[in-house]
């Protein structure tokens, strides 16, 4: 299996690459920190099997990513190795035409199981996603939780660097408002930590984009 690495964290993409070498009997025929490296160094005559990709990345996120490769090469599948669960992100993702969506939390088990399945021609998403009650209602609805103004405010705002209590002061309100609309946003975006849900803001501002476009 020849496999194409897209991650923009070198410890990252090393050590995957290491996990997949030692785990199967595959090759790594390329890596690239970001999706436009990836499309400059992707070519017709030597394409991957299969392409894993993170969804959090510099510039072009992986969704759009995905949707440039597959009009390009639409053989080639695509597995998400993504830190966030977000049931409307995996929508995205299964809509731009990946094969998998698995946690970077998972299993290499389940790191196996999703490359066996896809390999196969099936796809596959994480169980730490699809068993989540609140996502499996809103795939079965097809429809997905917007943020509010106030909190699209607040997301804008982390995603240019501020700190909580620069929000607070613009938004009038007070630093605990704004914890607190962090807290709903963390909870819609299926982000833990408050550090991730500003890294989420600064590198991927898709969910932000589907909110407004619903308005």
């Amino acid at each position: 299996m020849k496999i194409f690495l897209i991650e923009d964290h070198h410890i990252m993409r090393r050590g995957l690459a290491s996990l997949l070498t030692t785990e199967r009997d595959v090759q790594i025929l390329g890596e690239a920190a970001s999706g436009e490296e990836a499309l400059d160094l992707l070519q017709p005559g030597s394409l991957p099997d299969l392409i894993v990709m993170d969804v959090s990345l510099p510039g072009m996120n992986g969704i759009e990513a995905t949707r440039k490769i597959k009009s390009l090469y639409k053989h080639v599948k695509i597995l998400v190795l993504s830190m966030f669960n977000n049931p409307t992100f995996v929508q995205q993702a299964m809509e731009a035409g990946v094969s998998g969506y698995i946690l970077k939390k998972s299993m290499v088990e389940e790191l196996n199981t999703a490359l066996d399945m896809i390999m196969r021609g099936q796809r596959f998403v994480s169980p730490l996603i699809t068993d989540n009650i609140e996502f499996a209602q809103e795939l079965k609805s097809g429809s997905f939780q917007s943020l509010t103004n106030r909190e699209i405010e607040v997301f804008e705002q982390l995603g240019k660097g501020m700190s909580v209590k620069d929000i607070a002061k613009n938004l009038v309100v007070s630093i605990y408002t704004v914890y607190t609309h962090m807290n709903t946003i963390k909870r819609k975006l299926g982000v833990e930590k408050n550090s991730d849900l500003i890294r989420y803001a600064i590198e991927n501002p898709l969910v932000l984009k589907h909110a407004e476009r619903s308005k």
